[in-house]
């Protein structure tokens, strides 16, 4: 009996990951909507209400996978969002068809699959060093609004945060206070554009 519901669970697994990645590829598809090789700054906003996560659009679910896009981007990674969260999917890091967004504990998981290592560690105070990180932390009300995860670079005296607040637009915001209710980070060492903005051109 366990084994029928396991492959039940299976194929309703793989026909979500199927869902999501024909309607985003098409997407990524159209010039309005593409996010290849761009950072993404507007969960909510037009990729937010373009692209979706399991069952639901991507501006109520996504930041975790827009975090490792994005981070896939600063380091010179060719990279799509329908792509990486297709790849969410594979190693199981949507939780709850999507209603929990991505597992923060899988990311280093998946950013190995690109061939990117990367520290993980659990203090705000570790964001001191210059390169590229994705942290996790608890918005207000975490029981009404959860958690919020993005790619942030810090050049030695400032810090770009992409998608922190999803208008697109990166934030030059401390993290260390904005994020003071921390979770995990994981820190991805130096980037091809260290911590200065991305061209306009390639941002959403």
């Amino acid at each position: 009996m366990e084994d029928i519901f396991g492959k039940i669970k299976l194929k309703s697994r793989r026909e979500l990951a199927k869902k999501n990645l024909d309607r985003n590829s098409k997407c990524d598809a159209e010039a309005e909507t593409s996010t290849e090789n761009r950072i993404v700054n507007d969960q909510n906003g037009t990729t937010g209400g373009a692209f979706a996560l399991g069952k639901y659009p991507a501006s109520y679910n996504a930041c975790e996978t827009i975090a490792v896009h994005n981070a896939k981007v600063l380091l010179g990674i060719p990279s799509s969002l329908s792509e990486t969260i297709s790849r969410f999917h594979v190693f199981r890091a949507v939780l709850l068809k999507g209603f929990f967004g991505g597992n923060v504990y899988k990311i280093g998981r998946i950013l190995r699959f690109y061939g990117v290592r990367s520290k993980r560690f659990f203090s705000r105070r570790r964001l001191a060093k210059e390169g590229l990180y994705i942290i996790s932390f608890w918005n207000e009300k975490p029981l009404k609004n959860g958690l919020h995860t993005v790619a942030l670079t810090f050049d030695g005296k400032e810090y770009t945060t992409y998608n922190l607040h999803g208008n697109g637009r990166a934030s030059h915001e401390d993290p260390r206070e904005y994020g003071k209710r921390f979770i995990v980070g994981y820190y991805l060492g130096k980037t091809e554009r260290g911590g200065t903005p991305a061209p306009s051109g390639d941002e959403k």
